[in-house]
């Protein structure tokens, strides 16, 4: 039975809102209230979906001023200067939310009391970058909005540029809920739609889509909740082996162990800041180059992953457009790397032809590696740059035997033929499988990727003797010629690898099996290497 508290929420927010503010209270606190009371209504599951969701089959102008709305966003910028509101009109009514935009008392020329001004926080937020369909309750199918989306204001403020977005400039009074924000975080904010004017250094006033917030809810890197271990169907070594069968036949051209190693790739995360454990790095080779298509394995992994982002390399991405973040007159620009933490990166180097990388280019290869090694990306500003962290896997798909641009920790060519079988225009060409199959695809790799795995005493024990035992013999294999050196840091590599294997079986903890597993894993990789 839906109360009618929860009617009168979804459909008057504004009268629940002044009548919360008439209760006898200290005003200074009313913010803290407003979020209580409203996050209250719709704690549960099935209130919060009634909520209408912003977003490109609903977008702002399609509602009725001052709706109740849902924006589920990445936070791309918190620098914005804060905004000064009444906290109580000359009527003795609320002030702030919004509700004092056509208040008839603004040309009173009786004196302000400066006791009730209060600071709300404004923030900018756009649609998830490369949030798959499947991930949002407003695509679950994928279907296309009915009419094309209009053109979201601020274009410059979304990392993937020419993508339908939408943009909205939210408004937080609760200065608690506004203190941990941070850029690339993704919240769900609910709150009372308007169209509010967004100010710049240039004196320039652009009314945007303003969202004043009444609560808001933080969303896990996932999307989608996800448990580690989980529960499935089929035996989960079964749905593993499909899993990697169906990403080899649809984007692989058959190959297993690239798709296995990918899997691997996707699930990847950061583990460790100090001492320094990082997603592992891969780089697939041997895709042949191609201007036309789009490599399948983009429309798979979509169907996986909940957040992926394509960046594909030509010289006039590399030259022309903006890879970090950057303050232009006191308005942060965006940049293709400006992602949510959790988010796959697929760098395809295929359509990038010859010619001349200028500075820029240089500039921006470089923040590529850099992300991808240390896992930080900067945000520049006119007279400085900070580092923030970031935590993406990084997949780069190159046309030759080796990528020309990036170092990565990991390296497998593709086996066989690249000239059938690894592209295609659009998604409509994969053959998906059943929705059921889907799903227990999808809670595997995002269960693995929530893993903590954990490594017993005895097991460390033998892993490191079994190490040592590799080197001695590949020392010995090598002696008075050049050869390949075994070092701390492919102990470091091969742990990783085993965590990953351990994450992808939904096991808890590394076991003796598992490692020489992941040994034999990675000497097929280095064999298709020599």
């Amino acid at each position: 039975m839906v109360s009618s508290l929860l009617v009168d929420a979804l459909a008057r927010p504004s009268v629940l809102l002044q009548d919360l503010a008439n209760v006898p209270d200290d005003a200074q606190d009313l913010p803290a209230r407003v979020s209580k009371y409203f996050g209250d209504i719709f704690a549960s599951d099935d209130a919060f979906n009634e909520i209408t969701q912003l977003g490109l089959e609903t977008p702002p102008e399609s509602l009725t001023p001052r709706s109740l709305v849902r924006f589920d966003a990445m936070v791309q910028d918190t620098a914005c200067s804060p905004e000064i509101y009444l906290s109580k009109r000359s009527s003795g009514e609320c002030g702030g939310w919004g509700l004092n935009e056509h208040d008839a008392t603004d040309d009173d020329p009786s004196p302000v009391d400066y006791n009730l001004l209060r600071e709300c926080n404004v923030i900018w937020a756009v649609s998830i970058p490369g949030q798959s369909p499947w991930s949002s309750s407003q695509g679950d199918l994928g279907v296309a909005p009915s009419t094309t989306p209009a053109p979201s204001p601020l274009s410059h403020k979304y990392p993937l540029p020419s993508t339908a977005h939408l943009g909205v400039q939210i408004k937080i009074y609760d200065s608690t809920l506004a203190e941990p924000i941070r850029t690339t975080d993704l919240y769900s904010f609910v709150g009372i739609l308007t169209s509010d004017p967004w100010h710049t250094s240039s004196e320039t006033v652009t009314l945007v889509p303003t969202i004043h917030v009444l609560f808001a809810r933080q969303i896990a890197s996932t999307i989608v909740p996800r448990a580690f271990p989980a529960s499935f169907e089929s035996p989960v070594r079964e749905v593993r082996e499909h899993l990697i069968s169906w990403v080899a036949d649809e984007a692989l051209a058959g190959d297993k162990l690239a798709a296995e190693w990918v899997l691997l790739a996707v699930m990847s995360k950061v583990q460790s800041r100090a001492p320094p454990i990082l997603p592992l790095s891969l780089n697939l080779t041997g895709f042949g180059p191609s201007t036309a298509s789009n490599p399948k394995l983009t429309h798979v992994l979509s169907q996986l992953v909940p957040m992926l982002a394509v960046l594909p390399l030509s010289l006039n991405v590399v030259n022309s457009t903006t890879f970090v973040p950057e303050s232009k007159d006191e308005d942060l620009h965006s940049g293709w790397l400006q992602l949510p933490k959790g988010s796959l990166c697929i760098v395809s180097e295929v359509s990038m032809d010859e010619g001349t990388v200028s500075q820029k280019g240089v500039y921006n290869l470089r923040t590529i590696q850099d992300t991808m090694s240390n896992q930080t990306l900067d945000y520049v500003f006119p007279f400085s740059q900070f580092s923030f962290e970031t935590d993406i896997s990084f997949l780069v798909l190159s046309a030759g035997k080796k990528s020309p641009f990036f170092r990565t920790q990991l390296q497998v060519p593709l086996r066989g033929s690249t000239d059938t079988g690894l592209y295609a225009p659009d998604a409509s060409l994969i053959r998906l499988p059943s929705p059921e199959t889907l799903s227990e695809y999808r809670n595997l790799i995002g269960g693995g990727k929530i893993a903590n795995i954990t490594l017993e005493e005895s097991t460390a024990k033998f892993i490191q003797d079994d190490f040592v035992k590799e080197r001695q013999a590949a020392s010995s294999k090598n002696a008075g010629k050049t050869g390949d050196v075994v070092t701390s840091d492919d102990l470091i590599i091969r742990m990783m690898v085993a965590k990953l294997l351990a994450a992808s079986y939904h096991r808890p903890e590394v076991t003796r099996e598992i490692w020489e597993e992941a040994k034999a894993l990675d000497e097929r990789r280095k064999a298709r290497l020599d």
